[in-house]
């Protein structure tokens, strides 16, 4: 009944964005739906077999801080990222990221000395574009694997076959 239903993947790329720390919000607080943060992009770049690229300014992450939880966060980003021969890309994700519970999530320069082995940080993009080289990013289903840095994020993201 469940042969054939394995998750197989490849690598899409490796991405890194960093936060616009001059611009970024940074904590609204709480609200009711949660403790809301917002990081707005400053730049970055992306490399995988397939695309190569540059991150553009201007998006951002609409992070919510878990009630009662200050180790764990739902992400919520909306990025546009231009490719080396030219095609724009949105791209948008949401996920979760779990520190360690004695780590609260809303200090980066804290979160980026952790080693990754002893976080969660997990995202699912997905791609809307018009360009006809990469129109098969519009039908794919994506992971992502996070590591905070320094003055950002970095990520490993795979295509779902």
């Amino acid at each position: 009944m469940f042969e054939g239903l394995d998750l197989k993947g490849e690598l899409l790329c490796e991405a890194v964005i960093y936060v616009d720390s001059e611009t970024t919000p940074g904590p609204i607080g709480p609200a009711p739906w949660g403790n809301r943060m917002i990081a707005y992009i400053k730049n970055g770049e992306f490399s995988g077999p397939k695309m190569k690229g540059k991150v553009l300014p201007g998006g951002g992450d609409w992070i919510n801080l878990a009630s009662g939880r200050p180790n764990a966060m739902k992400v919520d980003v909306r990025a546009v990222w231009e490719t080396d021969d030219g095609a724009k890309l949105y791209l948008s994700y949401t996920g979760r990221i779990i520190n360690p519970e004695n780590e609260e999530s809303d200090s980066s320069a804290e979160a980026s000395s952790l080693d990754s082995s002893e976080y969660y940080f997990r995202v699912s993009p997905t791609f809307e574009t018009s360009h006809p080289k990469y129109l098969w990013l519009n039908d794919i289903v994506c992971v992502g694997v996070g590591k905070q840095v320094e003055g950002g994020v970095a990520y490993r993201m795979y295509k779902i076959s």
